[in-house]
């Protein structure tokens, strides 16, 4: 179900939860509520303006590419049957466009998490970022509000606890022949012991994407535990060349 907003700005869908997206806890696999969001940015960026979609992007050799999230959770969702997000469309400033979200338990209404992202038009020849505000001058402004959650500057690691393998597979991989931004989120989450996991679920998540992975490839994923604070810090790098990929930083709450 789809409904959208009066200016096209805005978009609503609802998202049954399936056994295989959940844990042992009941709780929504991260990457999965992702995904979901991923979905509707997808949908919601086509219904404003379809000459701004992926495909249409796509056949001029361009790609959004998602840059940074910040996403703040009242309650992780966990026994959760459907889950209704809402996206908004907050227009662009210079290179990035800025999309908010709110996901909400569409039982009992309890709002789960409001987030906000960042994102940007790549040739996907020459990697070359277009200028948003220049080249597509009808696309709206960005105006800042005053409940604006803030895009968090990360940066790497300075000690590693832990740290995994992963080969880049072919599913892995999205429209635009990289791996999947939710791929990176696995990567990460995967890297946590098991009884950390099993007793914690997300309060907070910042996510920096830097460059993309293909396929083939293999990636490192580490993690740096601060167990006293109930955060974790992660960093996912190219094996090969140690080119660091992405940085995301993760605060938890107990279960």
């Amino acid at each position: 179900m789809i409904d959208i907003g009066k200016d096209r700005t805005t978009l609503e869908g609802i998202y049954p939860v399936s056994i295989s997206e959940i844990d042992r806890q009941y709780n929504l696999k991260p990457a999965v509520l992702f995904n979901y969001m991923q979905d509707l940015a997808a949908k919601g960026i086509t219904y404003y303006d379809e000459k701004y979609s992926w495909d249409e992007l796509y056949k001029k050799g361009l790609g959004w590419f998602l840059i940074r999230y910040r996403v703040e959770f009242d309650n992780y969702p966990v026994h959760v049957s459907e889950i209704t997000i809402h996206t908004e469309s907050r227009g662009c400033q210079r290179l990035n466009a800025y999309r908010d979200f709110e996901a909400f338990d569409k039982v009992t209404g309890k709002r789960l998490l409001r987030g906000m992202s960042s994102w940007m038009i790549v040739d996907l020849k020459n990697k070359s970022v277009q200028n948003i505000q220049s080249e597509y001058p009808d696309f709206p402004s960005f105006e800042k509000r005053e409940d604006d959650l803030e895009l968090r500057k990360l940066r790497s690691i300075d000690r590693v606890d832990d740290e995994k393998l992963f080969h880049v597979r072919y599913d892995d991989l999205d429209i635009n022949n990289h791996v999947n931004n939710t791929v990176y989120i696995t990567w990460a989450m995967e890297v946590l012991d098991y009884e950390f996991r099993a007793s914690h679920c997300l309060k907070t998540i910042d996510i920096y994407f830097k460059h993309d992975v293909k396929y083939g490839e293999d990636i490192i994923s580490q993690v740096k535990y601060d167990k006293e604070n109930l955060t974790t810090e992660h960093v996912i790098k190219n094996a090969s060349t140690g080119e660091e990929l992405c940085f995301i930083k993760a605060q938890y709450c107990k279960i």
